[in-house]
Order: C-alpha cells, then sequence, then structure tokens
C-alpha cells in the first residue's frame, strides 16, 4: 500500500466521496424524477445534484490548486471526451 501525503490522501477520500454521492444523487433522478423532493426535507433531486456536482467540482479545484491535475489537462481530457461523445453517441448532433 502507497502511503500518500496526508494532505492529499484527505483530498482523494472526499474526492472519492463526493463522486458516489453524485451517482447516488443520478439513481434517485432516475427512480423518482428531478422535481421529487426526499421526504426529511424540501430540497429536490435536480437541486441535490446540483449540490454534489458543487462537491465534486470544489475537490477538482482542490487537486488543481494543490498541482495534483492541472486545468490543461482537464481542458484536453474534456476535448477528448467531447470527441468521443460526438462519434458514439447522438449528444452533440
Amino acid at each position: 500500500m502507497i502511503i500518500l501525503e496526508p494532505r492529499l490522501d484527505e483530498i482523494l477520500n472526499i474526492l472519492q466521496e463526493e463522486g458516489v454521492e453524485v451517482v447516488q444523487a443520478v439513481c434517485k433522478i432516475r427512480r423518482f424524477g428531478f422535481n421529487s423532493c426526499h421526504p426529511a426535507t424540501s430540497q429536490t433531486n435536480r437541486e441535490h445534484l446540483a449540490e454534489e456536482l458543487g462537491d465534486l467540482q470544489c475537490m477538482i479545484e482542490l487537486l488543481i490548486a494543490d498541482g495534483i491535475v492541472t486545468q490543461d489537462e482537464l481542458d484536453y481530457a474534456k476535448a477528448m471526451k467531447i470527441e468521443k461523445l460526438k462519434k458514439w453517441t447522438n449528444l452533440y448532433v
């Protein structure tokens, strides 16, 4: 097992948790719809998704700030993903 510097280890742990929470938010939308609310809150599933995506984005920005990844690397990866989506999906028609 690799031992990581404590700050990086914490960032990666939280990044992982936030990724899972985004997946869970998407699952709730697929099951119950965007406008359904959690019984204990007045937050819609769409609002919850936005919150979780913001949390994930925060962790990505921490990775950039700490020099783990660069914005240029992310921009390049995003451009490559767009090209794949253009080829394999109808999302960019």
